[in-house]
């Protein structure tokens, strides 16, 4: 992968506790990583930020940030839909155009 730099398991277990994984258009990691990554509750951050995700002066990036949790963010055609990883499974958290 020519220009890409990537990061892998054993990369990510060699991380301090608390760190943050950071990936984009020039960072990606393995699957593997990924997996190391949540297991050690390590933050992943991707890419730039996207104007069209909920911005940080939001009322849902307001809630998020209230509510503690696992969050799984969808960008479609501008509009932000969040859900929440619940004991359950997925449960809806919100939706911002």
């Amino acid at each position: 992968m020519p220009g890409k730099e990537l990061v892998t398991e054993r990369e990510v277990l060699a991380m301090a506790a608390g760190s943050t994984l950071r990936l984009g258009s020039g960072r990606i990691a393995t699957p593997g990583a990924l997996d190391a990554a949540f297991a050690r509750g390590l933050r992943v951050v991707y890419g730039e930020q996207d104007a069209a995700a909920p911005s940080p002066g939001s009322d849902l990036w307001a809630r998020m940030k209230a509510s503690d949790g696992t969050f799984v963010v969808q960008v479609d055609g501008g509009r932000v839909t969040v859900t929440r990883l619940g004991p359950a499974g997925p449960e809806p958290f919100g939706t911002e155009d």
